[in-house]
């Protein structure tokens, strides 16, 4: 059963992180004397703090000295961030503030995605209070349209490469080991590296074990494509390219061509050696794909306050199981809280999305909301822009007290290289207060709000776990479960769901059409 509630506080956010995952940090200071609570000292403070806290440590710094946020172009050690993220040189990246990343939701949402792409994950060592509930809901639709013009650009390149795909050339510059290309971009066989690919296909078809034949091949001085020494991992992945029996495939754009490539080995030896392999793969131990716990960060114990923590077990067959832990009892703590299977809660959750959010009744107020909040966001003051127009005020009153001076015939040479100085003042003022004419990041209106909101309307058999994900990282703030209920908090003020509820008919029957803070599910003793 669930019961709907308006009250409720929302709770900051914390991001639950495991130990021995490489963390970097940001930092930014848009300088004047006016921001010392956000200089950089302050903001590392902060996120060493946090990351202690986590058992983490910050292996590298990435620091924007007197930068403002509104341009990311222009932030070179943000731009290198975002480079080596695609490196994968780190997992995670810790900011003071979320202004600290981006200043305005839809960059914010581009460069999220990136990070998010290349497996790396944002923590916060401060939770900012600019955005509010439905700024989260709204960061999460910006995310969607960028994605929707990144696809629609990647689709127009997409055309070009499938081209080549289709004509059976390379159309990267990565190539396997004995074979090579030419002019063209056609495969062609490299006749110096080609003897190495047949040794291994026949020893590994005759039974030798892939240590084995990576021990001869390393004695021989002979190197992988990359100029690598081989290992265990290297043998495997030559078995099932099948390039080596002459098959064109490329995965990225659903072309496969059998006789594009000229076969170094035949297809008898080919078979032989898949064989060897499925054999051998039946006599490896069995191995758990790694889960991805969708509540991670949210889902917090109700006894004692803990985080959730994902764990997994195994039964006397091996059979693997994902449960969520009171962090508390996992580490030895007081707390009784039982462990939850992970599919029964993150399935709880992704339901009580789905009936109290994701209704077409509750979409049209949460669309209102979602205006509401973004356009006071648009009219918000800058204190960036009012500090640099109060220094250049002062300089200006500077500079006409100088020239008064000299109109009285009391200046001196001294008061003449201070104009001259304050006229420097003057134009790199008027430089940065031009820097933050940029163009402004795309204001959606209602209706494209909700044409973005009802993008998430679909059936239960349609769910996936990208989307699951998707949803919970957009519409819940934090989680909180005993053993007897689960109370979801959403990303949604207190004043809106008042101005909903207000703005209802007080004699109509209830009937939940409101926006909800808070939903409350019991459970039931398993």
């Amino acid at each position: 059963m669930i019961l709907l509630s308006a009250q409720g506080a929302i709770m900051a956010r914390k991001k639950k992180v495991s130990p021995g995952n490489r963390l970097v940090a940001y930092y930014r200071y848009s300088g004047g004397s006016q921001q010392t609570e956000q200089s950089i000292e302050g903001q590392r403070r902060d996120c060493e703090a946090y990351a202690r806290q986590h058992g983490l440590t910050i292996v590298h710094e990435y620091i924007d000295r007197h930068i403002s946020g509104r341009g990311v172009e222009s932030r070179l050690a943000f731009q290198q961030m975002i480079a080596d993220s695609s490196k994968h040189l780190f997992d995670l990246v810790i900011c003071w503030k979320t202004d600290r990343f981006a200043r305005n939701r839809y960059d914010s949402a581009v460069y999220k995605k990136k990070l998010r792409d290349n497996g790396v994950r944002i923590l916060y060592a401060a939770e900012s209070s600019v955005e509010g509930p439905e700024g989260i809901i709204l960061e999460g639709l910006m995310e969607s349209l960028a994605e929707y013009y990144s696809a629609e650009l990647a689709q127009k390149m997409r055309r070009g490469m499938r081209e080549s795909a289709l004509k059976g050339k390379a159309i990267n510059p990565n190539r396997p080991l004995g074979l090579t290309t030419d002019e063209h971009k056609r495969f062609i066989i490299d006749e110096k590296n080609a003897p190495t690919i047949r040794f291994i296909f026949e020893h590994y078809a005759a039974g030798e074990s892939s240590a084995s034949i990576v021990d001869q091949l390393n004695a021989a001085g002979l190197r992988t494509s990359k100029g690598n020494s081989f290992n265990k991992c290297s043998i495997p992945r030559i078995i099932q390219n099948e390039a080596y029996h002459g098959v064109y495939i490329c995965k990225a754009y659903d072309v496969r061509i059998d006789g594009a490539i000229p076969a170094i080995i035949d297809d008898d030896l080919w078979k032989r050696a898949q064989k060897m392999l499925t054999l051998n793969k039946q006599h490896r131990a069995p191995h758990s794909s790694h889960a991805d716990y969708l509540l991670s960060g949210k889902l917090f114990c109700g006894c004692c306050h803990s985080l959730m923590r994902g764990i997994s077990g195994h039964n006397c067959r091996n059979d693997v199981y994902y449960y969520y832990a009171c962090g508390n009892k996992a580490d030895g703590g007081t707390c009784k809280k039982k462990n939850i299977p992970k599919d029964v809660a993150e399935n709880l959750v992704v339901n009580a999305i789905c009936e109290n959010i994701l209704r077409p009744d509750t979409l049209e107020d949460l669309a209102d909301a979602i205006a509401a909040a973004q356009q006071a966001d648009v009219n918000q003051p800058d204190p960036e822009r009012a500090m640099l127009e109060q220094n250049l005020a002062d300089v200006h009153r500077k500079i006409n007290n100088i020239i008064e001076s000299i109109e009285n015939g009391t200046a001196s040479s001294r008061l003449s290289a201070r104009l001259a100085d304050l006229e420097q003042q003057e134009s790199t003022l008027n430089y940065q207060l031009e820097s933050l004419k940029e163009i402004h990041p795309p204001v959606l209106d209602r209706e494209r709000i909700l044409f973005l909101l009802e993008q998430f309307l679909i059936s239960p058999n349609e769910r996936t776990e990208d989307y699951n994900r998707r949803i919970i990282d957009t519409f819940v703030n934090r989680i909180e479960i005993t053993d007897t209920e689960m109370l979801i908090y959403f990303n949604l003020s207190e004043a809106s769901a008042s101005e909903k509820q207000k703005n209802s008919q007080p004699n109509s029957c209830s009937t939940g059409n409101h926006l909800v803070r808070v939903a409350r599910i019991e459970l039931t003793a398993s």
